[in-house]
């Protein structure tokens, strides 16, 4: 059986728009609102707000911007020459 931080990590990444409230989280795995928020805080991938756990979304910028500059690099190294030359 996976750990209740694993759990909810799941569950939350699940969800439809990546937010469950701690209400919910307590209700569904029966334990107390403080224990899912300190287990959410615990989690790097999870974010405690105003009774809410929501998915850090910090990993899908890192990325697009990671491309955005391999592109970008390419498009210097490739073009550029032609455009001088």
């Amino acid at each position: 059986m996976m750990p209740l931080q694993t759990q909810i990590k799941h569950s939350v990444l699940a969800a439809k728009n990546q937010v469950l409230t701690v209400d919910y989280l307590s209700k569904k795995y029966k334990v107390s609102g403080e224990y899912i928020v300190a287990l959410a805080v615990r989690n790097k991938d999870l974010i405690v707000t105003n009774g809410v756990v929501m998915a850090k979304r910090e990993k899908a910028l890192t990325a697009a911007f990671a491309g955005a500059g391999v592109v970008l690099l390419f498009g210097i190294v490739v073009m550029l020459p032609g455009w001088i030359g």
